[in-house]
């Protein structure tokens, strides 16, 4: 099926709706806690209509109101339910959406061991205080934990919220697999680096890759605190730069269309390197705290809290640590908590 020639763009209570093909839709939930907005897709073809990354655990019946606005059925008509990666605003919702709908949620190996206690897994993973207390020296240690409890960009509080979860209602897929959904073929390929179970979808025919996080206009958030790994990210990016793509679904912004796709990989691979380049030349012989050294980094301008704070603060950390690990900057812990120099 060819692209549609003119993409229908709709503004409504709920949100946002793009129709990017003719049986494919781009949603945009309104998120009633948060500034960061999540790319839901939908794929209908007849009888089937597929959700991919249904969005935050808030929002569920936000995408309800959508898929009705729509003319789609609502919740209860979705025949699948597939995602990207477990963060909590692409998987967050699914065991709320479990209770609403019949239909089977798409799993991997790297997330079947959380299955039995869903929500227990999205606050551990988005619970950040493990990190600041590690990753921080004084006085900005002490600091940070007394204005944002250590707690990521949008925070999860899932069992607060919403009780404890399982989600049962599975079907089971391993990497390299096909999904069926109707006319697409979507072909499971690893992804890890932004999340440690990431992946991508592939559809071969229609040359659509549903990318999740691994392609951002902004960086890539890789943080120690949710267990990313910054070389299996890279590892991804050549994967992925690989495939002949005509269309680029990402997690957050716009999607991409030919030339555009190649440059979108371009510049998640000059982040990496620019971030390096950045931290080698902010590291010197004198012992330096994260915060002081990213500060340095931005030119001195004062970090607020936020979450974009939280992006480039973590990635700056995950690339540090990298730089440890292969002897280019040497970690030293005093009283005050880690501090880094170059060791060229």
């Amino acid at each position: 099926m060819s692209s549609t020639s003119t993409e229908t763009y709709l503004r409504k209570p709920w949100g946002s709706s793009v129709r990017i093909e003719d049986d494919l839709w781009r949603l945009r939930l309104k998120n009633p806690v948060g500034s960061l907005l999540v790319n839901t897709f939908v794929y209908r073809h007849r009888d089937t209509l597929a959700v991919i990354d249904p969005g935050w655990p808030w929002e569920v019946q936000l995408l309800d109101d959508a898929l009705s606005d729509l003319g789609f059925g609502g919740i209860k008509a979705v025949t699948h339910w597939l995602y990207t990666h477990s963060h909590i605003d692409h998987m967050g919702a699914a065991v709320l959406l479990q209770r609403r709908s019949e239909a089977p949620h798409m799993v991997w190996p790297w997330v079947k061991p959380e299955l039995e206690r869903w929500h227990h897994y999205q606050d551990r993973v988005n619970n950040w205080t493990p990190w600041v207390e590690e990753a921080f020296a004084e006085p900005q240690r002490s600091h940070i934990l007394k204005e944002r409890v250590g707690r990521s960009a949008g925070g999860a509080r899932m069992l607060e919220l919403f009780g404890p979860g399982a989600l049962t209602h599975t079907r089971s897929y391993e990497v390299g697999d096909t999904l069926e959904v109707g006319e697409l073929r979507l072909e499971l390929l690893d992804a890890r680096g932004h999340d440690p179970s990431h992946l991508a979808l592939w559809e071969p025919t229609r040359r659509w890759l549903f990318s999740g996080d691994l392609l951002l206009a902004m960086p890539s958030p890789l943080s120690r605190a949710m267990g990313d790994d910054l070389t299996l990210y890279e590892e991804s990016l050549k994967r992925i730069a690989r495939l002949p793509a005509e269309l680029l679904l990402t997690g957050h912004g716009t999607h991409q269309r030919g030339d555009d796709i190649a440059r979108a990989v371009a510049r998640s691979r000059d982040q990496i390197t620019s971030l390096d380049l950045n931290l080698r030349q902010a590291l010197g012989p004198e012992p330096t705290d994260l915060y002081s050294l990213v500060l340095k980094m931005v030119g001195g301008k004062a970090l607020e809290p936020t979450s974009r704070w939280w992006v480039h603060i973590a990635n700056s950390d995950t690339h540090l640590q990298r730089m440890v690990e292969r002897g280019e900057a040497e970690r030293i812990n005093d009283e005050r908590g880690p501090l880094y120099r170059s060791r060229g």
